[in-house]
């Protein structure tokens, strides 16, 4: 029975070996010669807004630095607002900007208080 238990101690710090290799072996060489992970693939994220009365809609948050016109949003026949974006896998904070005023997701109810007394509406990708 002992050496049952050794045998699997062995396979398991095998496959513990082979993972280690896989991922070294997916790192990249800078030009410098450092190694670095790859980035995750990015994945996307749709975001809408009902706001009939709105002639521009724009989405900003940490993933555009907060820039309130980088990202546009098209506005369709019933005045429903709509942008995909190409985001990294994580936590990412975002608001809407509706005609120059910021405005909070109404579909998202996961938020952050920020330090200018706003909350940050939370998109998880």
């Amino acid at each position: 029975m002992a050496e049952k238990k050794i045998r699997a101690g062995a396979s398991g710090k095998v496959a513990a070996t082979k993972a280690a290799k896989s991922a070294k072996a997916k790192t990249v060489k800078k030009g410098s010669g450092t190694e670095v992970a790859p980035k995750s693939p990015k994945k996307k994220a749709t975001f809408t807004l009902r706001a009939p009365e709105a002639t521009e809609v724009f989405v900003a948050g940490s993933f555009n630095q907060w820039d309130p016109t980088a990202s546009p949003l098209v506005r369709d026949e019933e005045g429903m607002w709509a942008c995909t974006l190409l985001l990294e896998p994580g936590e990412h904070e975002y608001r809407f900007v509706v005609d120059t005023v910021w405005w909070d997701d109404p579909l998202n109810l996961v938020r952050r208080q920020t330090e200018f007394g706003c909350e940050n509406c939370i998109i998880i990708v």
